[in-house]
């Protein structure tokens, strides 16, 4: 989210200009104490939400029920791979002659009961089941993968919601003393005691700082809708999101050997290679015919007597050679896949372990000493003004340094809460 922010203050002299300053000042401190390192407060009307709540809605939304619903159909096709094959029951009946003046049914028919049974041979229904088996783990580990992404991209979208919630409330209060300033440079004008010029610039910049206070609450609106759409649910308002950009909780490292061991993302590509192993052995054994055993009843005319036979296909042709193929091909990709995702994970690994240090430097070192700076050359430029030293332009220009550095301060902040989420991701571990 880009954002040109502005801040235009006026300078008055002597009590006036002091008493907006002091106006202005604790206008900052709320805002300030209010991002760092302070949540926003929850109203009496509006409805708090945690990051925990967040995410918890969003692992229970449609998305996430559509990733348990698949291990359902996993189970499914596990249990279908383990029954047995059903035996067929033929009733069959011959020689009907009912136009004959000395037809008799009982004693000129021939009459057939007898049923059918397949048996499988090497072991087939164990190797579907194993086939299956392997399939439901898969299902299991790509469910648990598609929870921590939910769950990082409702952690994701709760942060840059939060980050433009913070934004607007620092350009509203901005507002606020602008909008004071304006009114007493009018007086002030009207009055004969100060230049129309600078009336004219505090309020362009008033305009200007208006301009980014409804470009940021479309960004904050915007931001808000993809946050609820993360958690599955439809927008609703007034909701208040409690936790505070910077309360980072420090995220303890993980060998990378651990890593590629409990990813689910890599146990579903190792299932997926067992699955086309055990899919290679199915397939080899599906070109090994099967044998059907037949026996039951046959009464021929006035005798009863058993009736017994014996079905084998012949192989000569089909001994399932596409299939057998098809199933080592399967296994190449997914042996393939599998490589080059451990190779992912490690530059993932690598790459969020670098820049969640580089975040924390910047938070912990960097961003300290940059507002005491920004601060303090506002300071001196005040001072100067107040005295008449340098002109409205200059000194709005040190407002806007510090209020922009006070900004990128909350936006490193929440690219810290970034980087830490994208480097538990790579963990495997669910925020």
């Amino acid at each position: 989210m880009q954002v040109e922010l502005y801040i235009a203050r006026s300078s008055c002299p002597n009590d006036m200009f002091n008493r907006l300053k002091a106006d202005k000042v604790r206008s900052w401190a709320r805002c300030v104490l209010a991002v760092f390192p302070m949540a926003l407060p929850v109203s009496g009307t509006a409805q708090g939400l945690s990051l925990h709540d967040a995410i918890q809605q969003a692992l229970v939304s449609p998305q996430a029920q559509a990733a348990a619903a698949v291990v359902d159909e996993a189970k499914g096709q596990l249990r279908q791979a383990g029954l047995g094959l059903n035996p067929r029951l033929f009733l069959e009946s011959e020689d009907w002659r009912p136009w004959a003046s000395d037809y008799d049914f009982s004693t000129q028919t021939e009459d057939f009961g007898f049923v059918s049974q397949t048996f499988e041979v090497d072991g087939k229904r164990r190797k579907r089941v194993a086939v299956a088996t392997a399939q439901l783990s898969g299902a299991r580990a790509n469910a648990e993968f598609t929870r921590a992404i939910i769950a990082g991209r409702a952690a994701g979208a709760y942060w840059s919601s939060g980050v433009a919630d913070r934004v607007v409330a620092l350009l509203r209060e901005d507002m606020k003393a602008v909008d004071e300033m304006v009114r007493y440079h009018k007086e002030r004008v009207d009055a004969g005691a100060m230049r129309g010029v600078d009336l004219l610039r505090i309020q362009i910049e008033r305009d200007r700082l208006q301009v980014a206070l409804l470009s940021a609450q479309r960004d904050a609106d915007l931001a808000r809708l993809e946050l609820f759409k993360q958690m599955g649910t439809a927008p609703r308002d007034p909701v208040v999101l409690t936790d505070s950009v910077d309360a980072m909780p420090p995220v303890a490292p993980v060998p990378v050997e651990t890593v590629l061991a409990r990813r689910p993302d890599l146990e579903a590509a190792r299932d997926e290679v067992a699955a086309a192993g055990a899919d290679i052995k199915l397939q080899r054994a599906n070109g090994a015919p099967d044998l059907d055993l037949v026996g039951g009843y046959k009464r021929n005319l006035t005798t009863n007597t058993g009736y017994g036979s014996v079905q084998i296909p012949l192989p000569f042709r089909n001994r399932n050679q596409g299939e057998i193929e098809r199933a080592k091909a399967r296994l190449a990709v997914a042996q393939a896949r599998l490589a080059a995702l451990e190779v992912t994970v490690r530059a993932e690994v690598a790459q969020g372990e670098a820049n969640y240090k580089r975040e924390g430097e910047i938070v912990g070192s960097v961003l300290p000493d940059m507002r005491a700076k920004a601060k303090q050359n506002l300071q001196l430029m005040t001072e100067a003004y107040r005295i008449g030293g340098v002109d409205l332009l200059r000194y709005l220009d040190a407002e806007r340094t510090e209020f922009d550095v006070e900004v990128n301060a909350l936006r490193t902040s929440a690219e810290y809460q970034q980087a830490a989420l994208r480097l538990q991701l790579s963990y495997g571990v669910q925020p």
